[in-house]
């Protein structure tokens, strides 16, 4: 009962009938807009870098001494891990980091650091944390974009700190001590305000992910998601422009390896605008590394700027960045991530590569080039649409948690891409036009809240666009002419009120006395024309002296509904039904099968099934 309501809501809210969306709708997308793009005047993010010395420890277990001076360009002191606590393992001195939420460790791009093991621990309310790996990170630019031409530094995940005063520094003691040009990198951003339309704003929301009005691609029109945009999160500003692909073909699914600890949307953006600044100041990247983001609660963020229009490449699987879109979840998923993650990055995900034309469901051909930490250099790969980074990377990202929850992205990110396509063939197969921008709107939002296209048709099937369609094909497929105004009210008002199917539209007019005698006036005339309009073909000389005995007896009315209601007309309706919906004949083993529950069910059984069916939803995806 509830579905029925929120169906025949929505077929009001579509304004069915009507040539465009009602000033309402038109208001309401204004104003979603406007929630959209507003945004507090940004302040950039501190980035603090600070020299690492890690000194070579001889076999007796001396540390040898730093060559003084030592400072940064920022002239803040260094970080000397000079403090032999065992004898495999160096510490620093603690270094203040009251007021940055976020640390990195980067060093130049043909330095060795895998054998230093560095780790850093953080104070926060007096109590220090566990060790945390400083490990290599393990996205890179692809060779000969932008960013490698830029990229000036090697360096780890940025680490999210929060409200940590202080960090440690810990290295394996070696007899070649760290590299030169070893750097600590601190960055701090204050909190921003959260705009209208972000859901989340604590740790206890009950996240739901907003739909944004109708957008288009460039390929396709695919509904857009609520995407928070740069200004909204105070994005850091590019210092070189990333290239752009010619399409996207495929998308691959991370985690930022942060913190999950972020208790708001403000913290959540804290932690995007940080890391930002460290790919942009600290790695040297033009821009954030990501395409967009994706937070706990199912948040979408815009990463690098132009991503919600062009194929812009990112750095985020090297050797697999051109052509891909990366799309991160922030924080780290050795578990499931919330069903509300998974279905940010499903939707942002099928709607980038739904606008270029591509199935999140399918397979693809990728000729790599070279990159960092790639498992393939310079090779074409078969993978699937939708890709975890270690996929194609020596990585455990995106965490365990996260690559098992693929297979449900793709198939959720399917069911977005498809959904305006969708929507676009039902209007067309059932009401022979062009969706309007609202109807677009509402249905594509009803199927991607888990209305199926066979609910969807059988409510346009009772909307009064749809009654005035088939009674205006009824007229000229039966009558050869276009309904007069009496005629289209009276049987219009017939269908909405139950009397009778729209598919036994035909069969009602076959039975009147104009059918009658446009046919000829004449028994036998008559029966020659029923056979030939209704199965296609001239009725047997038993035949025909089998109805002209009818008609004697019980009249005409028994005639036409005997030959309209027969198995064999049957099997003539749900031929035309496969070319109405999927453009081909119907195989006899759909014939055989469905036949019968037209016959029992009606006709929006059978129809249900088909724009049901995965050939629907592919041919609709073709053709729209």
């Amino acid at each position: 009962m509830y579905l029925q309501f929120a169906l025949v809501a929505l077929l009001a809210l579509t304004g069915l009938a009507q040539s465009g969306p009602s000033e309402h709708d038109a208001r309401a997308h204004d104003r979603a807009v406007v929630a959209s793009v507003a945004s507090p005047e940004a302040e950039a993010p501190t980035l603090e870098e600070r020299d690492i010395v890690v000194p070579p420890v001889d076999a007796t277990g001396g540390v040898e001494a730093p060559v003084e001076p030592l400072a940064t360009p920022s002239d803040v002191d260094p970080v000397v891990a000079d403090q032999l606590v065992t004898p495999e393992r160096l510490e620093s001195a603690v270094v203040e980091a009251a007021g940055f939420q976020t640390l990195g460790m980067t060093w130049p791009e043909d330095s060795e650091v895998g054998e230093l093991a560095g780790q850093v621990r953080t104070r926060a309310d007096g109590t220090w944390s566990e060790w945390i790996d400083l490990v290599p990170a393990d996205d890179a630019p692809d060779a000969g974009t932008a960013d490698a031409a830029h990229a000036l530094r090697g360096g780890t995940d940025s680490i999210a700190i929060g409200d940590a005063d202080a960090v440690q520094l810990s290295f394996a003691a070696t007899a070649e001590g760290g590299p030169d040009g070893l750097s600590l990198a601190l960055v701090g951003s204050p909190l921003s305000a959260v705009t209208d339309g972000v859901v989340g704003t604590s740790a206890s929301s009950d996240a739901t992910v907003r739909t944004a009005a109708y957008s288009t691609g460039l390929v396709k029109a695919v509904p857009a998601p609520r995407v928070i945009s740069r200004a909204e999160w105070q994005a850091p500003a590019q210092v070189c422009a990333p290239d752009v692909a010619s399409s996207l073909v495929g998308a691959v699914v991370h985690h930022t390896a942060g913190s999950n600890n972020y208790s708001s949307v403000a913290e959540a953006m804290q932690q995007i605008r940080n890391d930002a600044a460290y790919h942009i100041s600290g790695r040297g990247w033009c821009d954030i590394g990501y395409n967009f983001i994706v937070d706990k609660w199912g948040n979408i963020y815009e990463g690098r700027a132009n991503s919600l229009n062009q194929a812009v490449i990112g750095v985020h699987a090297g050797g697999f960045n051109t052509g891909t879109v990366g799309v991160s979840m922030l924080g780290t998923y050795g578990a499931m991530p919330s069903a509300a993650t998974q279905d940010g990055v499903a939707r942002i995900i099928g709607w980038r590569l739904g606008s270029y034309g591509v199935n999140p469901q399918g397979s693809m051909s990728y000729s790599t080039g070279a990159g960092e930490n790639s498992k393939f250099i310079n090779q074409t790969v078969n993978l699937p649409r939708v890709i975890g980074h270690r996929d194609v990377a020596y990585t455990a990202c995106p965490g365990d948690g996260g690559y098992a929850a693929l297979g449900w992205i793709r198939a959720r990110a399917a069911s977005f891409a498809y959904s305006g396509p969708l929507v676009s063939a039902l209007y067309s197969d059932m009401l022979g036009r062009v969706v309007d921008q609202g109807g677009l709107a509402a249905w594509t939002g009803a199927l991607n809240n888990g209305t199926s296209a066979g609910q969807l048709a059988s409510t346009l099937a009772i909307s009064q666009e749809y009654a005035t369609t088939e009674v205006r094909r009824a007229y000229v497929d039966v009558l050869r002419r276009q309904p007069d105004d009496a005629g289209l009210v009276n049987w219009t008002n017939a269908v909405m009120g139950g009397v009778l199917r729209p598919e036994d539209l035909r069969g009602a007019l076959i039975a009147s006395q104009e059918y009658y005698n446009n046919a000829g006036g004449s028994d036998p005339a008559y029966i020659t024309a029923l056979y030939r309009d209704i199965l296609f073909r001239a009725p047997q000389a038993a035949e025909a002296s089998g109805w002209l005995s009818v008609i004697a007896t019980t009249g005409r009315g028994t005639v036409s509904h005997g030959v309209w209601k027969s198995m064999e007309s049957a099997r003539i309706r749900v031929d035309e039904a496969y070319h109405q919906y999927l453009g081909r004949s119907a195989d006899q083993a759909g014939i055989g099968g469905w036949a019968p529950v037209l016959q029992s069910r009606g006709e929006g059984a059978l129809r249900s099934a088909i724009v049901d069916s995965d050939e629907y939803m592919q041919r609709a995806f073709a053709r729209f």
